[in-house]
């Protein structure tokens, strides 16, 4: 499964979102600027934090982001969500019993992946919160253009291939 995954990894005409719970070495993921990123649960910065990233369920002695799954293709009929007990790491392919369920539906497909993204986006604001922190510089939001000369904040969406695609398959 790892070896399935960086393979659609390096194709750069498709668009791979990931989480983990620690950095993982050999599965780099990406945040949405194209970078390779690690996200992940860790990155707690509740003491500044607005709701909703400032809650975080706990359990068993920390932070807990339990979620199994992987989404494939949700925004077409072969759509299909992976999801169970497996970690989708060598141990669970050669040692561990695990289970890994199939379900092929589109509508069951979207909703983990508006799930996924979810996910992914209040983790990443943890991260960049954190790195705006060591960088001690402040995170704002973007404003809009003032005057004619300036670019808007959404004009690479438009020229920079993966943001391309996002705005694509979003849109």
């Amino acid at each position: 499964m790892q070896d399935a995954i960086k393979s659609v990894m390096a194709n750069n005409t498709l668009f791979v979102y990931g989480i983990s719970d620690r950095k993982v070495g050999g599965l780099d993921v990406q945040i949405p600027s194209g970078s390779v990123t690690p996200v992940f649960p860790s990155a707690l910065t509740k003491k500044n934090a607005p709701e909703p990233f400032k809650s975080e369920p706990v359990g068993g002695g920390g932070n807990r982001m339990h979620h199994k799954f992987l989404v494939v293709d949700f925004d077409k009929p072969t759509a299909r969500v992976y999801l169970g007990s497996y970690n989708f790491s060598i141990p669970a392919d050669t040692k561990n019993g695990e289970n890994l369920l199939l379900i092929r539906d589109r509508r069951i497909a979207v909703s983990y992946m508006v799930e996924a993204l979810r996910l992914f986006d209040h983790y990443h604001f943890r991260v960049a919160q954190q790195d705006a922190k060591k960088a001690k510089k402040k995170l704002t939001l973007a404003k809009p253009p003032r005057q004619p000369e300036e670019k808007p904040w959404w004009a690479e969406h438009y020229v920079v291939a993966h943001r391309i695609r996002d705005r694509e398959l979003f849109a």
